[in-house]
């Protein structure tokens, strides 16, 4: 019988196994800058964010962001799901961001 206590240790050791291999991956191919973009976004959970919000977090203007848009989406990190959008690609990406110290 599997107990609620068994699905919780999987979940946990299914969390962590991701974090340390599959999410890892993504978050060290992003920059420095990048990876402000990506805690940014990580506020919305794994919603759409968009990218006027992104701006204002940032304090930055929408234009000077569009590079670091672009890469991460040639990246495959995010995408935009329609103008003025930008998403993960992968589901527990910006929770998995949200338990990042760096």
């Amino acid at each position: 019988m599997i107990t609620v206590g068994d699905a919780r240790l999987a979940v946990e050791l299914g969390t962590a196994d991701l974090d340390h291999g599959f999410f890892v991956a993504r978050w060290q191919r992003a920059t420095p800058a990048e990876r402000h973009y990506l805690r940014a976004m990580s506020q919305d959970g794994e919603g759409p964010s968009a990218t006027a919000d992104l701006s204002g977090r940032l304090g930055k203007d929408h234009s000077s962001l569009t590079s670091q848009r672009a890469r991460l989406i040639d990246k495959g990190i995010i995408f935009a799901p329609e103008h003025g959008l930008v998403q993960f690609t992968v589901p527990g990406m910006g929770a998995f961001i949200a338990r990042q110290k760096d």
